[in-house]
């Protein structure tokens, strides 16, 4: 009971009490390289430039941060308002104007090729975003094995494809 305690005020000093932003780092660097209007410093005060901040990012990162950030461009670029699905089980929640105005639409999933997935565990998440009135969208990210992912530039070369899992209710069809 004393480390619950411990542990909650040691989380208590780590939040923000400036209620500033904290962005992913999806979003720093479409807000840096795709838009510009996001200015990344190092701890010597130098301006990163979105390449830079890009192996920063995938070096700690890896082939994750890469799929997410596709991912998370190509919705930004359709419209979509993208925050994270961690609450949901899932990569990232789409919103049409913002957490704000509506509730999500959707939820995404990032899926490997040629993965191994559960098709009970797909049947329960699927089940449980419906029950909430959001679509599962799973994503597939498919890079290129001659595409140089330690640059930003690459992102123009890779592709991805998505799919949208829909279920039918018996009883909406009675």
């Amino acid at each position: 009971m004393v480390r619950h305690f411990r542990e909650a005020r040691t989380w208590k000093r780590l939040w923000p009490t400036d209620n500033s932003l904290r962005l992913s780092m999806e979003e720093a660097m479409y807000l840096n390289a795709e838009i510009g209007i996001l200015h990344v410093y190092t701890g010597n005060c130098q301006e990163c430039e979105p390449n830079i901040l890009w192996k920063k990012f995938y070096g700690r990162y890896g082939i994750r941060f890469v799929k997410r950030y596709v991912t998370y461009r190509h919705f930004r670029l359709q419209g979509w308002v993208v925050r994270s699905g961690l609450h949901c089980g899932v990569d990232f929640m789409l919103y049409r104007d913002g957490p704000e105005y509506y509730h999500s639409s959707a939820a995404v999933r990032i899926i490997s090729a040629g993965g191994e997935r559960s098709v009970a565990s797909f049947i329960a998440l699927n089940r449980e975003l419906n029950s909430m009135k959001k679509t599962l969208v799973e994503v597939l990210v498919l890079i290129p094995e001659d595409c140089e992912i330690p640059s930003i530039s690459c992102i123009h070369s890779i592709s991805i494809i998505h799919t949208t899992a829909l279920t039918w209710k018996t009883s909406d069809d009675r």
